[in-house]
């Protein structure tokens, strides 16, 4: 009898001195993860600021395939939220605030009677965009008696940070790769001055080339305060991939003809039978376009028209949409 009164004191004191040790642990925490990622803060930013993404990168499914995701009327912007259930019970996350294309301030809710604070910063940095994911908060005794059992709370936390991190940048290389291309036909396209520089050069400087010639003509006409009719164009003169050359025009249409005295010149792109294709998607893959355009012309009986130049107009550009899945160039090759 007086065995069992010791083991029952004993038990006693350990329970209680667990209690006191447990309630001595730090109970604040402030665990984050920065990835640096090659994508535009718009794009990082406008993914992460609508729930239903997350799905997409979320570590968490890759942890436990029964969770399933509610969705309200919003799922962006304050106020914004998403419920869900899984093996481990119910959640629910609300967006509190946040700073357009730099911070998200969340509030995460695990059913343990404690709200923890989830937050985003996105800073711009040399290589890349510094994309810092964190949860902040304090335990409540149970949670620390919970995570003392799972190794600590940074253990669990901190390789979940850096795998959804890790398929953050994935998930956002592969939609800002996406790309495609729509062969319209023939269509008559209508002409009209335009205002522009022309240079040769090297194919493969061409994107620098045209990052300084827009620019100039753009300002060109702001300082003149001439008002653009149109889209930006580029006109091809020539294209010879055998020396690796060509000469190339940046144009802005204009209403009418514009006496110049710089570098800017007056043009005009007479009315003319062409062959129109639409691509959408990163410059990079334009070519595609391209290539299936003089095939797909051919295959329709037309013949391009021998001294014609071609030209791209840029419906949606980098400064339209951040993302270049979304850019889309009008492609005219002139015909018979």
């Amino acid at each position: 009898m007086k065995i069992l009164k010791y083991i029952l004191l004993l038990l006693l004191i350990l329970v209680i001195g667990s209690a006191i040790y447990i309630a001595t642990l730090e109970s604040k925490y402030d665990i984050k993860r920065t990835r640096i990622i090659k994508a535009p803060a718009e794009v990082i930013f406008n993914n992460i600021n609508d729930f239903k993404n997350w799905e997409h990168w979320g570590p968490w499914m890759e942890m436990d395939s029964t969770i399933v995701a509610s969705y309200p009327e919003v799922t962006s912007g304050v106020g914004a939220s998403y419920t869900w259930t899984g093996k481990d019970g119910l959640g629910s996350m609300k967006t509190v605030s946040l700073i357009p294309n730099k911070e998200i301030i969340q509030q995460i809710d695990f059913g343990t009677g404690s709200t923890p604070e989830v937050y985003w910063d996105i800073t711009r940095t040399d290589t890349g965009n510094a994309v810092t994911w964190g949860m902040r908060g304090k335990s409540s005794f149970g949670e620390k008696i919970y995570w003392l059992t799972q190794g600590g709370i940074e253990k669990n936390m901190v390789p979940m940070h850096d795998r959804g991190l890790e398929l953050l940048e994935q998930h956002l290389i592969k939609e800002m790769d996406k790309h495609s291309f729509t062969i319209v036909g023939e269509i008559d396209y209508g002409g009209g001055f335009y205002l522009y520089q022309t240079t040769s050069c090297k194919i493969d400087v061409v994107d620098k080339k045209m990052g300084e010639m827009f620019p100039a003509v753009i300002k060109y006409m702001e300082d003149n305060s001439i008002e653009a009719s149109g889209k930006p164009f580029l006109l091809t003169h020539n294209w010879d991939e055998a020396n690796n050359t060509t000469m190339f025009s940046t144009c802005v249409p204009v209403k009418e003809r514009v006496i110049t005295t710089d570098d800017v010149l007056t043009g005009f792109l007479k009315p003319q039978k062409t062959f129109k294709t639409i691509y959408k998607g990163s410059y990079s893959y334009s070519y595609k376009a391209w290539e299936a355009a003089y095939k797909d012309l051919v295959k329709q009986g037309f013949t391009e028209l021998e001294g014609g130049e071609p030209f791209e107009v840029y419906t949606v550009r980098p400064g339209d949409d951040p993302n270049p899945a979304n850019w889309i160039t009008e492609i005219y090759i002139p015909i018979k």
